[in-house]
């Protein structure tokens, strides 16, 4: 039998606990270093000591067997760990202090609402991904632009999967590490979902780049992201990449790729306009 949806928040919290902790040195938070351990970060012992706990009970959180943890004890965690605000809402969320899960709308609905949208933006490149990363619409600038031409692309199997995409971006390395960050942000929400676990286990399993990054446990809400393309047509473009989410449709963001005002903007706008006409009519 799979786990239900509350085993797999409480494993995920201890597994996020014992990530944020192993990161943490002794002396960040006033212990004194030095000496030999044989872990990198603080003990679980020092975490309960530094936010008033049982060391038992910590145990117990991170190894996913306490329930009921509080709230207040999740904030006195966080400041010993020194989570941002968004790592502390995605612990929170993952104990139960949150809705973890909303109700997905109909695909064919997703896609038309998707389809819809996105060519308004032309010449501007915009594209819609769900809760899977499934690219499910896209105008003509962001195909051409991100060669996504032809079947049904996934972001994150194309990101890591595709042997060509390291030579499209000037700094891959950055935008894998950005884009796994959202993503696991993201997913938080949905665990539970079996695609979206088999999707997961895929990438960890085909890409040892994605494995590391998922290991790592980092958030991101992708907001606004610095982004530099190497277009064999254009050469290097560079874009803020601006991600929309959507209450009514969980899952559903809209990226939108945007130039800084100039000659490269005015560059782009044209070449969007030229791949907009480039669509050629069925006889």
């Amino acid at each position: 039998m799979s786990a239900s949806p509350s085993a797999l928040r409480v494993a995920e919290l201890g597994s996020f606990l014992a990530a944020r902790r192993s990161e943490v040195t002794p002396e960040q938070v006033g212990l004194p270093g030095g000496g030999s351990r044989r872990l990198p970060g603080l003990r679980r012992e020092e975490v309960a000591m530094l936010a008033g706990i049982g060391a038992s009970w910590y145990a117990w959180i991170e190894q996913g067997r306490a329930k009921n943890v509080s709230l207040e004890i999740l904030k006195a965690i966080a400041r010993v760990l020194r989570l941002t605000e968004m790592e502390f809402l995605y612990m929170a969320r993952l104990a139960g202090y949150t809705v973890a899960h909303r109700p997905q709308g109909p695909i064919d609905d997703e896609r038309r609402l998707a389809a819809g949208v996105v060519d308004s933006f032309l010449p501007k490149p915009a594209y819609f991904l769900n809760r899977y990363w499934d690219i499910v619409a896209a105008n003509r600038s962001a195909e051409r632009l991100l060669g996504l031409e032809g079947a049904n692309h996934n972001y994150l199997e194309s990101l890591f999967l595709d042997p060509l995409a390291p030579g499209r971006f000037a700094d891959w390395e950055a935008v894998a590490t950005e884009a796994v960050a959202h993503f696991r942000t993201q997913s938080g929400e949905f665990l539970g979902d079996p695609r979206l676990a088999a999707l997961t286990q895929y990438l960890c399993e085909c890409s040892p780049a994605f494995a590391d990054l998922w290991n790592r446990h980092r958030f991101s809400d992708g907001t606004e992201v610095g982004l530099e393309l190497l277009h064999p047509e254009l050469g290097p473009v560079r874009l803020t990449q601006i991600c929309l989410d959507f209450t009514a449709r969980p899952g559903l963001q809209l990226v939108l790729l945007d130039t800084q005002p100039g000659a490269m903007s005015d560059r782009l706008a044209r070449w969007g306009r030229e791949a907009s006409r480039d669509v050629v009519a069925p006889a």
